[in-house]
Order: C-alpha cells, then sequence, then structure tokens
C-alpha cells in the first residue's frame, strides 16, 4: 500500500466510523432534522431520554441522496392520498 492509498484510506475510514457513530445514535431517536447552515447541510437527531442528539455533516452528493430519499417519500405520501 503507497502512501497515498493509506492517506485515502484513512480518510475514508474516519468517514465510516463517523458515519456509523451518527446512525447508531439516530436509529435509537424517533426525530431528527436537516439543518443548513451556510452553504454545509447537517443531519442532527433530536435528543430523546439518555440519547444525546447526534449529527452528520453531510457533504453535497450525500444531501442529494437524502433529498432524493424525500422526495420519493413525499411521491409515495401523494400517490397514497390520491388513491383515497
Amino acid at each position: 500500500m503507497t502512501s497515498k492509498e493509506l492517506i485515502k484510506a484513512n480518510i475514508i475510514n474516519k468517514a465510516i466510523r463517523e458515519l456509523d457513530l451518527f446512525i447508531s445514535t439516530a436509529e435509537k431517536v424517533w426525530e431528527g432534522k436537516i439543518v443548513k447552515k451556510s452553504s454545509k447541510y447537517i443531519l442532527k437527531s433530536i435528543a430523546y431520554g439518555v440519547y444525546d442528539e447526534a449529527e452528520y455533516h453531510m457533504n453535497t452528493e450525500l444531501k442529494d441522496k437524502v433529498l432524493n430519499v424525500l422526495r420519493e417519500h413525499l411521491k409515495e405520501l401523494n400517490d397514497q392520498l390520491n388513491n383515497l
């Protein structure tokens, strides 16, 4: 493994640890929110009981993926409403 590959592996490993910790915390609480701070987006879980809030800073690519999931959910809700 070259030093460039090691640096890249360390960056990826750090991102995995950060996301894993966030998911672990966020899945234990009921609610969350996406916060836009200037040009950054943050996915944030809401504190519940013994669990503190957790946040995950998203890059543009990940933010767009989350928004696509939300758009799909919106489409499903509209379909459910139209089927009533």
